[in-house]
């Protein structure tokens, strides 16, 4: 039984296997280890994957059919850009980030991904080569889907499709967001955008403000920010200075979510 870290790519058929990879392709239940329940099924982690919410128990039972599961050390490549397009993955458990580079290595974050999030959609559609890379940030757990199985299964339930389109016409309009902030805010927009996006995905509240639950290099922070490490640095002490973040021992707490905001309108 695999047991569950936290709720949230998996097997390539017929891959071959990895030193840095385990898997596993016939367990269908993994040992949940919370409350009372005991087990959980892939039907039961689905319904908690946002691309999958508006699916009944027995459309997410013919997705759960054809899932399989693959777990990859820290700072393993999952997928690579240009890489077949060929399945959908799912974050079990762990951190795993996306990113792209230009002509000379420079490497720049899209997103970070945790437990319940998903890539690989677009290639699931349209069979194209990946558009960026996928790296696990610490121990993950992965869920697969093919693109041959996911076919298969929306020709016999073509609701299924549809039941997803509206998340994904979700996820478009972030990315075009991105593309927005990256082409047209100044310095400032673009790390006040950057820790909201933290805090909304990872904040934690406290009486002294939001705690982004998670630890981040300044150069990861540059990278998701699209600017240079010497920028966020000095970006983050004007903050800190302002009295609109704190950051101790690499943990950053907003004191003052309005400034931020003010900072992403004015850009």
């Amino acid at each position: 039984m695999y047991r569950i870290v936290d709720a949230s790519l998996i097997l390539l058929y017929d891959a071959n296997p990895l030193q840095n990879v385990s898997y596993d392709r016939e367990k269908l239940w993994y040992a949940s280890g919370v409350g009372d329940a005991g087990m959980m099924t892939y039907v039961d982690f689905l319904k908690k994957v946002p691309l999958f919410s508006e699916l009944d128990d027995e459309e997410l039972q013919q997705i759960a059919t054809v899932v399989r599961e693959q777990h990859y050390k820290k700072h393993t490549t999952i997928v690579h850009v240009e890489d077949p397009g060929n399945a959908l993955y799912i974050l079990k458990s762990g951190l795993v980030k996306v990113t792209i580079e230009d002509r000379d290595g420079y490497e720049m974050i899209l997103r970070i991904l945790y437990p319940t999030d998903f890539f690989g959609d677009m290639s699931l559609l349209d069979g194209e080569p990946r558009s960026a890379t996928v790296t696990t940030q610490e121990p993950s757990e992965v869920l697969t889907v093919s693109r041959d199985h996911f076919l298969h299964i929306i020709e016999k339930s073509p609701k299924i499709l549809l039941k997803m389109t509206a998340l994904l016409s979700k996820r478009l309009r972030k990315a075009n967001e991105l593309i927005h902030s990256l082409a047209f805010f100044d310095v400032y927009g673009k790390v006040a955008r950057t820790l909201l996006n933290l805090a909304s995905e990872r904040g934690r509240v406290t009486e002294q403000g939001t705690v982004i639950d998670m630890r981040l290099t300044q150069q990861e922070l540059a990278e998701l920010a699209g600017m240079t490490r010497e920028t966020m640095a000095r970006t983050l002490r004007e903050f800190q200075q302002a009295g609109c973040i704190r950051v101790e021992a690499g943990v950053i707490s907003i004191l003052a979510v309005d400034m931020l905001r003010r900072e992403v309108r004015q850009a």
